[in-house]
């Protein structure tokens, strides 16, 4: 009777400290933190989206070209184009956005969705997100005026696919399609494309919990618009408090992958790349 007795003790303690070890092994798995710091590496978007209820506020500013020399200060003298925007999480796996670029007054609506996690396990080995983007050309002169709204249009559509490798390293991989409804005819008998293509790549290297370098490349696959070439970036980043700060180069002009997808026109590689910086303050609201 006293074997039996401690039989069931002993399968009743043992199914005790396994069911602890079951838990203790569950609240160590879930998502991966901080694959990336924040959304965006510079003007490409990540698999990051912000918590429930948190609101972002960016603000991007890149000026002229820095080959252009002393005489335009490397180009702190040219035109800056700017780029404010706010995201807003609506649940931890939705952010929706909006955001104005002084280039050509363009107005943009965007939203991102997290369709999978990356656990620590190692059971879902990468995160993915879907990206979708739709901008309006609002600028108001002689050669836009004749638009229509519909023709106004542009479209940017992408799915991310990321995995932190380790503390220091993160990767991603995108997919993506960007379209104009009107395209601008620049030389006589040249007829840019509507539809780009391309598969975007990026990273981020993490020095400690507060800097990291990172990196966009976009390139274009298939058919593009002439005098085009795939756009490049790389910033230092770094966190402070509720900011984070972005100092980039980069080839093209422009802050939405749309336009930097087709219509970068500047190659990083040749020495055509402007200085620029990133700010984004998080507030929960």
């Amino acid at each position: 009777m006293r074997f039996i007795t401690s039989i069931i003790f002993l399968l009743v303690f043992s199914s005790s400290i396994f069911a602890q070890m079951q838990r203790q092994r569950a609240v160590k798995d879930g998502p991966v933190d901080d694959i990336f710091r924040i959304g965006s590496l510079i003007g490409m978007s990540t698999v990051v989206n912000l918590e429930a209820r948190n609101l972002n506020s960016l603000i991007t500013h890149n000026f002229g070209l820095v080959s252009s020399g002393i005489e335009e200060f490397y180009g702190l003298d040219q035109n800056a184009a700017v780029r404010l925007g706010f995201d807003y999480g609506v649940t931890d796996k939705l952010t929706i956005g909006i955001g104005r670029t002084s280039v050509e007054d363009n107005v943009d609506f965007r939203a991102k969705y997290i369709v999978l996690e990356q656990l620590k396990s190692d059971k879902m080995p990468v995160q993915v997100a879907i990206k979708g983007d739709v901008g309006i050309n609002t600028q108001k002169n002689t050669q836009f005026d004749d638009f229509t709204f519909q023709e106004r249009l542009n479209y940017f559509a992408s799915l991310m696919v990321a995995r932190k490798i380790n503390k220091q390293i993160s990767l991603q991989i995108a997919p993506m399609i960007s379209h104009f409804n009107t395209v601008k005819i620049e030389q006589t008998g040249v007829v840019p494309e509507n539809t780009h293509y391309g598969i975007g790549l990026g990273g981020r290297y993490a020095f400690d919990e507060r800097k990291a370098i990172t990196f966009e490349y976009l390139p274009v696959i298939g058919d593009r618009s002439p005098g085009t070439k795939n756009h490049f970036a790389i910033s230092y980043e770094i966190e402070t408090g509720g900011h984070v700060f972005q100092m980039f180069f980069m080839s093209g002009k422009w802050f939405t992958e749309q336009h930097l997808l087709a219509r970068t026109n500047t190659d990083f590689f040749a020495g055509d790349f402007r200085l620029g910086f990133n700010i984004n303050r998080v507030f929960g609201l």
